[in-house]
């Protein structure tokens, strides 16, 4: 019984990651193809930035003797990203999936439920844990002395780091469900910690290169200060010395959690998931009832669905928190981005240019239209069956994504040309070329979402994040955005001057417009009423 849970577990978890559709395996395998590619490209990617981190530790570290140390780093480092990489899908697979019931209904015993899905998360946990271990294995073996017995110790460490990890996640994804299951909108619950989370991982991106310099600079007193930490003493010893005794006590302090956790989540599973979650109760009032258009409804309901899932807001929305985030930014800096323009004459005569592909790269990663089809899932038959005009089901759903994106864009867009001090002529064409590519994008996210719709996904991460029609968009997006660049500054840049390239940036996207949105209203429309 154990294996076929693992066995099913395994293969959603796949499937999350190539995008499978289960009703057509044949059809999904040059996509499938095409994801693992990315996937492996952005393991690659962290892998390598990872290594530029710890090879400056490792040259510090080591030959002031403080191996211990840089074993330390690689926990912390490692247990910070299997964390935020799994304590929310933690929660809504062990407290909140949607076939728990399903499960217990059958004569399955409730820890092998459990057990399954945890095993699902230690997988996750081992793939992020990997980007980490591997430059610091690399790094290790470049700069410092090693052993048999301590690439022992390093390889159990890996294996068991994940357990203590997936244990802490567990907790807190039982803390966060346990305060939003009393809660009526806990979709902006969970919306607000995932963007917190996202903000300081993005922040400490930013700043990383200052941090490894800083603590490459104060290893001394980085290990004075860890010194008490016995678990970290412990976890460093038995790699860098290849000590036996110390690898026991960080087995004890990494599986023994992992244990804890699953006997009490065991004890209170059934408990747990089928506890109906606390309702604000509605009293009816009576009202006038008030007739509105179909557009109207429409919208209402593209809002309720986008409002109703935190991981569509995240991930198609994330892109308009960083929007008004570089429009306060560009504010704050406004000294430090004007010095660092007009420092270079050449660089600030090109200053609307740049501003503009900017401001679209950032417009590009909002992505609300690119998965809007694919997440009708089940319920397309609804909206099919209702007495609508296709062509205003999908007018909604492209209103709900231009009333949402265009105001921060032009935001962000104006405050970096006020900023910059950019011509009155220049602002305006800036604007308009900002207001047409957001209008653009959301034209080609609906596209490239019809075109490869998935209505059979396993979870809606799965369409919002994974799907097909989000990663053509921001791939013809990016594109669209290095092309204009590199017509601009190989082709146009001594040919005409910025206000006349920008004039011909809004032509072009203006008939690209048109063109887009001929299509939705034709072909769309015949593609919306065929799927399957």
């Amino acid at each position: 019984m154990l294996k076929t849970l693992l066995r099913v577990r395994m293969a959603a978890l796949l499937a999350a990651f190539t995008g499978q559709s289960r009703k057509r395996k044949s059809q999904t395998k040059g996509k499938a193809a095409g994801y693992a590619f990315l996937m492996l490209y952005c393991f690659c990617a962290f892998v390598f930035l990872f290594y530029t981190s710890f090879s400056q530790f490792a040259a510090a570290f080591f030959p002031a003797g403080l191996g211990w140390l840089y074993f330390a780093m690689f926990a912390i480092m490692a247990f910070a990203l299997m964390f935020i990489g799994s304590v929310f899908t933690a929660k809504s697979q062990l407290f909140e999936a949607k076939d728990n019931e399903l499960l217990l209904s059958m004569p399955v015993p409730p820890g092998m439920i459990l057990l399954s899905r945890m095993a699902a998360l230690l997988a996750m946990n081992f793939v992020l844990e990997l980007v980490v271990a591997l430059p610091v294995f690399v790094s290790w073996l470049q700069y410092g002395e090693t052993s048999g017995t301590g690439i022992t110790a390093f390889v159990v460490i890996v294996l068991a780091l994940p357990l203590f990890s997936l244990a802490v996640s567990c907790l807190f994804a039982w803390l966060v469900s346990l305060v939003t299951s009393h809660m009526r909108n806990t979709t902006a619950v969970t919306m607000v910690i995932s963007v917190v989370f996202m903000l300081a991982y993005f922040l400490f991106c930013f700043r990383m290169n200052s941090y490894v310099t800083q603590l490459a600079a104060n290893g001394a007193a980085i290990a004075g200060a860890l010194g008490s930490a016995a678990p970290l003493v412990w976890l460093g010893r038995a790699a860098a010395d290849g000590s036996l005794a110390d690898l026991g006590l960080t087995l004890l302090w990494t599986v023994l959690p992992f244990v804890l956790a699953y006997v009490l989540l065991n004890r209170s599973f059934i408990r747990i998931v089928t506890t109906r979650r606390g309702q604000v109760k509605v009293r009816y009032e009576k009202k006038a009832m008030r007739a509105s258009t179909q557009s109207a409804a429409l919208y209402r309901r593209e809002l309720a669905r986008l409002t109703s899932s935190s991981g569509y807001m995240l991930n198609a929305g994330l892109g308009l928190v960083f929007e008004l985030v570089l429009a306060v930014l560009a504010v704050v800096k406004r000294r430090e981005l004007l010095g660092a323009l007009t420092a270079i004459p050449e660089l600030y005569a090109a200053a609307a240019p740049i501003l503009l592909l900017a401001c679209m790269m950032v417009s590009g990663m909002v992505f609300f239209t690119a998965s809007s089809v694919s997440l009708e899932g089940k319920s397309y038959w609804i909206v099919r069956s209702m007495p609508v005009e296709t062509k205003k089901i999908l007018q909604a759903k492209l209103n709900l994504s231009n009333s949402l994106a265009v105001a921060p864009a032009l935001v962000m867009m104006l405050a970096a040309a006020l900023v910059l001090r950019v011509s009155a002529a220049e602002t305006a064409l800036l604007l308009a070329c900002q207001l047409l590519f957001v209008l653009l994008t959301a034209n080609v996210g609906l596209m490239e979402d019809l075109r490869h719709c998935n209505l059979d996904w396993i979870n809606e991460t799965q369409a919002a994040k994974q799907g097909a029609g989000v990663l053509l968009s921001m791939l013809l997006g990016f594109g669209f955005v290095v092309a204009v660049g590199a017509l601009y500054f190989f082709l146009l840049a001594e040919l005409m001057p910025t206000t006349a390239f920008l004039g011909l940036i809004l032509a072009l996207m203006a008939i690209l417009y048109a063109l887009t949105a001929r299509w939705l209203m034709t072909r769309g429309v015949k593609r919306f009423e065929t799927l399957r």
